[in-house]
C-alpha cells in the first residue's frame, strides 16, 4: 500500500468507512519500530493500549479508583465514629437524650440504659402527666422553691402554713379560712345535724354553714374548712382520723 491508493489501485478515499470498531478489529498501517518501517496489521485493542500508555490514562484511572476507595473508607469510618460518639453519650450527663423502643426516656445506670420516665397520655378529663418507671427510694428528693426535700421527709416538710394532713395522712392545701364545729351539733351517722335553736336563728351558725330547715342537716358552701370534716356534695360530714 502506497500513496493514496491500495495495491489494487483503489483510492483510499473511495474505501467504505467503518461506523464502529471493536477491540478485536484490525487496522492496517505503516509502523516504524526499532529502525524498521513496514506495513503491519494493528488490532484496535493494541492501538488503544498504546494511546492509553502514552497519555498515562491507565495510571490516572488507577489513581482515581484508589482515591475513590480511600474516600469511601474514610466516609464509612467517619459515620461509624459519629455513631459510636452518639451511642457513648446517650442518656448521660452533657450527652444526648435516649429513648427506648416505647419512646420512654432512658438513662444509664453506669453499664446499660434503663427506662426511667414516661408520659401518661392525656384523656378527656385529665391532662398528660409524667410517671417514673424506676422505683424511688427514700434517698430520692423532690425539688421545691426553697430546697430539695427527701421523699421520707416530704410529709413533715409540708406541714407548714400552706399544707396540712387530713383523712389519714393525705396532704392537702391549707384553706384560707378555718372554723370550729359547734359542740351542740349532733352527728347522725356521719352527717352533722343542728338543734332547733339554729333553725329558728340561722344567723348564729358559723360562717360558711347553713341549714336544711326541714331536717336540720348542716350544709357547707366550702368557703371555710372545719377540721375533721368533709364536704360531701354540700353536706357537712364528720370524719375520723
Amino acid at each position: 500500500m502506497s500513496g493514496t491508493t491500495t495495491p489494487s489501485g483503489t483510492p483510499i478515499s473511495s474505501l467504505p468507512q467503518a461506523s464502529a470498531v471493536s477491540g478485536t478489529d484490525t487496522l492496517v498501517g505503516v509502523v516504524t519500530s526499532a529502525g524498521t518501517t513496514q506495513a503491519e496489521q494493528i488490532p484496535v485493542s493494541v492501538l488503544a493500549q498504546g494511546i492509553s500508555q502514552t497519555i498515562g490514562l491507565s495510571d490516572a484511572v488507577t489513581a482515581a479508583q484508589t482515591a475513590a476507595a480511600t474516600a469511601a473508607a474514610q466516609a464509612e469510618q467517619a459515620t461509624e465514629n459519629a455513631a459510636n460518639g452518639v451511642n457513648a453519650a446517650r442518656g448521660k450527663a452533657s450527652g444526648v437524650a435516649a429513648l427506648d423502643a416505647s419512646g420512654n426516656l432512658a438513662l444509664t445506670d453506669g453499664a446499660v440504659l434503663q427506662s426511667a420516665l414516661t408520659v401518661v397520655p392525656a384523656t378527656q378529663t385529665q391532662t398528660a402527666t409524667l410517671k417514673p418507671l424506676l422505683t424511688l427510694d427514700e434517698s430520692a428528693k423532690v425539688r421545691t422553691e426553697s430546697e430539695d426535700i427527701a421523699l421520707s421527709d416530704l410529709a413533715t416538710a409540708m406541714q407548714d402554713d400552706d399544707y396540712l394532713t387530713v383523712l389519714g395522712g393525705a396532704v392537702v392545701a391549707r384553706p384560707s379560712a378555718t372554723g370550729t364545729v359547734p359542740s351542740d351539733f349532733a352527728v347522725n351517722g356521719n352527717v352533722y345535724v343542728a338543734p332547733a335553736s339554729y333553725i329558728s336563728n340561722p344567723t348564729s351558725l358559723p360562717s360558711g354553714l347553713s341549714l336544711d330547715a326541714d331536717t336540720g342537716i348542716v350544709l357547707t358552701d366550702g368557703s371555710v374548712f372545719f377540721p375533721n370534716t368533709i364536704n360531701n356534695i354540700g353536706v357537712l360530714c364528720a370524719v375520723s382520723e
